[in-house]
C-alpha cells in the first residue's frame, strides 16, 4: 500500500468515523495520523546504497554544523517528515538551532518576540503576515518546539523587495542601500556558472527559451541572492549553536557533494573559514522503493513521500 493511500484510508476513516468530534479536533486527528505516517517513511541513502535508519540518520544530522532539509512546499507528508526529523534533533542535540527560508530577516523580530512570550500566537501570525497558505502546520510546529526548549529561530532569507530588485536592476543597486537596508540582505559577487546555472534553466523550462539571456541572469541573480542570504544567515547561527537544521525548499540543497552544483552549499562554504560537516535530507514526490538513477548522489538522504495530495 502506498504512503498517500493509506493516508488517505487513515483520513476518511477520521472523518467519517468521528462525526462527534468538533472540525478542531478533526483537524488535530489528520495532523496526529500524518505525523505517525512521517515517522514510517524509508529514508534512503543518497549514493544508492539502501535504507537508513530513522535513528541513525537523526544521529548524523545531529552531529553536523548545517542540516539542509529540502522540502516540496506545502506537501504534508514531506514537510511531517521534516518536522518529526527536527524534533529528534534537537532532542539528540538541545543546542539545535531551527531557520526558515520563509521567514525573512525584517521578520526577526515578530519570530523573537513570540519566542519570548512577548506575543501570543495570532498577534505573531498578524505581525509576520502569516496565514494556512504560507504557514504550514507543521512549519508552525517546528517554530513551537523550538520556543518549548528555548532555543531561537533563524529569519533566514532576504526580503522580497531586495530580490526583485536585484533581478530588474541587478547587484550594483543593492550596493546604493543604506546600512540598514544592507542588514537585510547579502549581496554576492557574481551569479554562477557550471552545473548549478544548467538546472536552474532547465527548472525555468519554456520562460528561458522565450525569456533569452537577460531573463536568465535576472532570475539567477535573485535565485543568488536567496542563497547568499540564507548561507550567511546560517553561518551568523553558529554563535547560538549546532547543528544550524535549514527548511528550504529543495531545489537550494539538492547536489551537494561538488562544487558549482548548490549554490547555497557553494554560499555556504565561502563564507566559512573552516570545513563545514554538513548533512542534507531531501523529500521528492515520487513512490520508490529505491533511488532512481537521475536522484543518486542529490543528497545524503532522500525520502520519496508520494505526490501531494490535492
Amino acid at each position: 500500500m502506498t504512503i498517500r493511500f493509506a493516508l488517505l484510508i487513515a483520513s476518511a476513516a477520521l472523518l467519517t468515523g468521528c462525526s462527534t468530534q468538533t472540525r478542531e479536533e478533526q483537524t488535530q486527528a489528520l495532523r496526529d495520523s500524518t505525523r505517525a505516517a512521517a515517522r514510517g517513511v524509508t529514508i534512503l541513502a543518497g549514493d544508492g546504497s539502501g535504507p537508513v535508519s530513522w535513528s541513525d540518520a537523526v544521529v548524523k544530522m545531529a552531529r553536523a554544523d548545517v542540516v539542509l532539509m529540502g522540502e516540496v512546499h506545502s506537501h504534508e507528508l514531506g514537510n511531517a517528515v521534516q518536522q518529526e526529523m527536527f524534533e529528534d534533533i534537537l532532542t539528540a542535540n538541545p543546542r539545535a538551532v531551527l531557520s526558515m527560508e520563509f521567514y525573512e530577516r525584517d521578520e526577526q523580530v515578530a519570530l523573537d518576540d513570540y519566542l519570548a512570550g512577548i506575543t501570543d500566537r495570532e498577534a505573531f501570525e498578524k505581525a509576520a503576515d502569516r496565514n494556512p497558505g504560507n504557514n504550514p502546520w507543521a512549519h508552525a510546529r517546528m517554530i513551537d518546539a523550538s520556543k518549548e526548549a528555548g532555543r531561537p529561530v533563524v529569519a533566514s532569507n532576504a526580503p522580497r523587495r531586495y530580490v526583485r530588485l536585484a533581478r530588474t536592476e541587478g547587484y550594483e543597486r543593492l550596493q546604493q542601500l543604506n546600512e540598514h537596508q544592507r542588514a537585510l540582505v547579502e549581496i554576492p559577487t557574481a551569479v554562477p556558472d557550471g552545473a548549478y546555472r544548467d538546472r536552474f534553466v532547465d527548472a525555468m523550462g519554456g520562460m528561458a527559451s522565450h525569456g533569452g539571456e537577460e531573463m536568465i541572469n535576472g532570475f539567477l541573480r535573485s535565485q543568488t541572492v536567496w542563497d547568499a542570504t540564507m548561507a550567511q544567515s546560517i553561518v551568523d547561527a553558529f554563535a547560538d549553536g549546532t547543528p544550524v537544521v535549514h527548511i528550504v525548499g529543495y531545489f537550494h540543497a539538492q547536489f551537494p557533494f561538488e562544487a558549482g552544483s548548490s549554490g547555497l552549499v557553494d554560499q555556504l562554504r565561502q563564507r566559512t573559514d573552516r570545513p563545514l560537516n554538513i548533512v542534507t535530507c531531501i523529500t521528492l514526490p515520487a513512490s520508490h522503493e529505491a533511488i532512481q538513477s537521475d536522484d543518486l548522489n542529490i543528497a545524503d538522504f532522500v525520502v520519496y513521500v508520494g505526490e501531494p495530495n490535492r
